[in-house]
């Protein structure tokens, strides 16, 4: 996983790269026509004399006739140009590169500011990071189908849990559109296979839509790769500051980390940077016992986490066998 400022600088270079490939192109086309049809090279230069001709006039403070006469030359010669490379079976526009982005012509700079592309590539990168841990293609908010949980009314619930799920879904659809640094955290508890990666991966979805750096990682997996960066000198704690930054981040599966006390400390600290930060989380995890979360994750990082959250139980049946 990558920081925001590293998400943002390969965006930057892929952008260049963009550039230098549309050039290229045009190029080599140009080198090509210029190959086999030597009078493309002829005109061009004639352009090229005209061009340098009226540029002089103008430069010298010629009379207005002999400055027009040289614009009309020079524009003749352009149109010439272009017959030129249309009989040889080619349009003048093919030799001129193909930008991906017009507003900024992939300098990744507009109006002496970084250009949109550049922060959509950057989502765009962040969302393939995303897809490789995560079935985030597969999830949205359409996606989550409401008539797989039953109508029934749950003795623990004390009411129907179709109605209550769809509860859940239109709470969770308002805090993506209206996300921001002042949003809560969520806790989504509950039996496997109810829907609460389907749901948070949903929200990441949405909140990514709206110009917003989020990260999803699984418990286990951010605490395999924090162990291995911990105990390796030549690396950096990059998955740790990723996770520190993001403007939301999905922590998906607690309870399945292998448990030690680097585990709890790297925790500890992750979120209450975020808390303090004021950088929202949403954690998912199957742990439904306020008392085995607290015994797992010591009160002092539990505190943090369900203290500062709002929580949700998921109810139905395990929509994964269905």
């Amino acid at each position: 996983m990558r920081t925001k400022d590293e998400l943002f600088r390969a965006a930057q270079r892929e952008v260049a790269a963009r550039r230098q490939r549309a050039v290229t192109r045009a190029e080599a086309l140009r080198t090509e026509a210029l190959r086999r049809h030597p009078e493309i090279g002829r005109a061009e230069a004639e352009r090229t004399r005209l061009g340098a001709a009226y540029l002089m006039a103008a430069a010298q403070g010629a009379d207005i006739t002999k400055r027009a006469a040289a614009q009309r030359a020079f524009e003749q010669a352009g149109e010439t140009l272009n017959g030129v490379i249309r009989a040889a079976g080619y349009q003048p526009e093919e030799f001129v590169p193909k930008y991906t982005c017009l507003a900024c012509q992939d300098t990744g700079i507009c109006k002496g500011r970084p250009c949109t592309c550049v922060a959509e590539l950057a989502r765009t990168l962040r969302r393939e990071e995303i897809n490789a841990a995560s079935p985030l293609a597969l999830c949205s908010f359409d996606s989550f189908q409401l008539e797989r949980y039953p109508t029934a009314v749950d003795p623990e619930l004390g009411g129907p849990v179709r109605e209550y799920m769809g509860k859940i879904l239109a709470y969770c659809r308002r805090w993506a559109a209206e996300f921001s640094s002042k949003s809560p955290n969520l806790l989504f508890t509950g039996s496997a296979g109810l829907g609460k990666t389907h749901l948070a991966l949903a929200v990441a979805d949405a909140v990514l839509d709206r110009g917003y750096d989020v990260l999803y990682t699984s418990s286990a997996a951010l605490a395999a790769q924090l162990s291995r960066e911990h105990f390796d000198r030549d690396t950096d704690d990059d998955w740790l500051n990723a996770c520190k930054e993001a403007d939301l981040l999905i922590l998906d599966d607690l309870g399945t980390e292998f448990m030690t006390q680097l585990t709890v400390s790297v925790l500890y600290e992750l979120v209450n940077t975020r808390m303090l930060c004021r950088r929202p989380t949403i954690y998912t995890t199957n742990i439904v016992d306020q008392a085995v979360f607290e015994a797992r994750y010591t009160e002092k990082v539990a505190s943090r986490m369900l203290g500062n959250c709002r929580m949700f139980k998921f109810f139905g049946t395990d929509q994964r066998l269905k």
